[in-house]
């Protein structure tokens, strides 16, 4: 998924709102743009843009198929 500009910007912004926990049960913790500019940069080649999460999915309900097995 594509996350590129303004859903990059807000998830840098979410997870700076967890500062206090940041600092306290990780001080260690890289800086939120850091942390986020890294793992949505590694998934962007991926798709051949800047920034994308990548996922995986699986239909539940659809039958296993025989090449499963």
């Amino acid at each position: 998924m594509d996350v590129t500009g303004a859903p990059l910007e807000a998830g840098i912004r979410s997870l700076k709102a967890h500062a206090t926990y940041l600092a306290a049960a990780l001080p260690w913790h890289p800086p939120p743009r850091e942390v986020v500019e890294w793992i949505a940069g590694a998934g962007g080649p991926a798709l051949g843009i800047e920034h994308a999460v990548l996922f995986r999915t699986w239909d539940l309900q659809a039958p296993p198929s025989l090449d499963d097995a």
